[in-house]
């Protein structure tokens, strides 16, 4: 992952401790528009990792296989990945690979 790492561990530890109040809200039946503001707040940090995440590997692992020629493949990849679907066990080696790729540069 090319974006920085420490961010994306403090904003993920971040949406845990929301969820965390969310959770001890739910567990003393708290008055349901708090818990619904806490889950955005939940949502909120999730997006805002997510799309650092998304734009690290648009930027960094993407142009690389364009320029392969691997339209096709990275078409369906970045697809799955906005509308959620999860990688396919054959997709694990790509992720292996961007990885291997960003700690080299």
């Amino acid at each position: 992952m090319k974006s920085d790492p420490r961010s994306a561990s403090a904003r993920l530890r971040s949406a845990r401790g929301h969820l965390d109040s969310v959770i001890r809200m739910v567990d003393e039946d708290r008055y349901c528009i708090d818990v619904l503001h806490q889950i955005s707040a939940v949502q909120g940090a999730l997006d805002r990792i997510r799309r650092e995440i998304f734009e690290s590997h648009v930027r960094s692992c993407v142009p690389e296989r364009v320029l392969a020629g691997r339209v096709d493949e990275v078409a369906k990849e970045l697809v799955g990945a906005a509308f959620g679907a999860a990688p396919k066990a054959e997709n694990r080696h790509r992720m292996a690979h961007c990885q291997a790729h960003e700690a080299a540069e």
